[in-house]
Formats: structure tokens, C-alpha cells, sequence
């Protein structure tokens, strides 16, 4: 079973200050765990109502914090804000969502043809869906129409 600890006070107050900086401590409570034989640097999560109730937080990131402190401060930043990214708060809603990555990408082909050519790439593959789901918008509308 893993174990749970408390972050240093310097990664607290790094993440504290991030929390800050995005406008999320003043809708949410943001609680850092430590579990240093995570496989990932870091997963966010949102907690359920009961959690919430009892605990009073809307969302967990637990950190490992053993490879998280080998970094440098730079790179230390960098996760932060890759972490908190991840958060995404409706204030019209009142609603919690967690938002994953928008890229991801293979170490090899990221090398080979570097972030901007991909990212061309997949703006490219995004419109090509988006013209494809408004062809079959219009398809769907004119049959309706027929329909009638």
C-alpha cells in the first residue's frame, strides 16, 4: 500500500504561490500528498463528494516528491504548472474538471520533427475532423428536412 506524506515546506510553498498565481485558491482547495514510489511525477485528481465532505478538498496532486526534488527550481516551476494545467474550474457552473495533456507525443517523432511541425500537424488533423463533423451536421439537417 502506498504512503502518503506530507509535501516539504518548499514544494508546498512553491505550489501554494502557483495556486495563487492561477486564480484557483479562490474557488478551490488544492491539497499537495507525497507518494514517493509513484510511478508518474505527478496525478491530479478531483475527489468525490464524500472525500470533499470529509476533507474538504476539491482536488489532490499527488506528487512524488523524491525525483521532484532532484530537479532543478526551473524545471521544479515547470511542473507545477504542468499540475495545475490539468485544473479547469466553471465558475458559472460551479464545477471541477480535469483536464488531460493536449499533447502528447513519442519522444522519436518529437525529435525528429520537432514541437512546431506537430503541432501544424495536429491543427491540421483538428480542422479535417471539425469540416468532417460539419458535413454530417448538414447531411443530418437536410434529411431532417426532407423528412418534414
Amino acid at each position: 500500500m502506498a504512503k502518503y506524506l506530507e509535501p516539504f515546506e518548499d514544494t508546498q510553498d512553491l505550489f501554494t504561490k502557483k495556486i495563487t498565481q492561477a486564480g484557483l485558491s479562490n474557488f478551490l482547495t488544492i491539497t499537495i500528498i507525497v507518494n514517493n514510489t509513484a510511478k508518474d511525477i505527478f496525478k491530479v485528481s478531483k475527489t468525490n463528494d464524500l472525500f470533499k465532505h470529509r476533507s474538504g478538498d476539491d482536488v489532490l496532486i499527488i506528487l512524488n516528491e523524491q525525483i521532484f526534488d532532484q530537479l532543478p527550481d526551473d524545471q521544479k516551476s515547470i511542473i507545477a504548472d504542468e499540475a495545475l494545467a490539468e485544473i479547469s474550474y466553471d465558475t458559472e457552473n460551479d464545477k471541477v474538471t480535469i483536464v488531460k495533456p493536449t499533447f502528447v507525443a513519442h519522444d522519436g517523432v518529437l525529435d525528429k520533427y520537432g514541437y512546431d511541425v506537430l503541432k501544424v500537424v495536429r491543427e491540421a488533423v483538428k480542422t479535417l475532423y471539425q469540416v468532417e463533423k460539419q458535413k454530417e451536421d448538414e447531411a443530418k439537417a437536410a434529411k431532417t428536412k426532407m423528412k418534414r
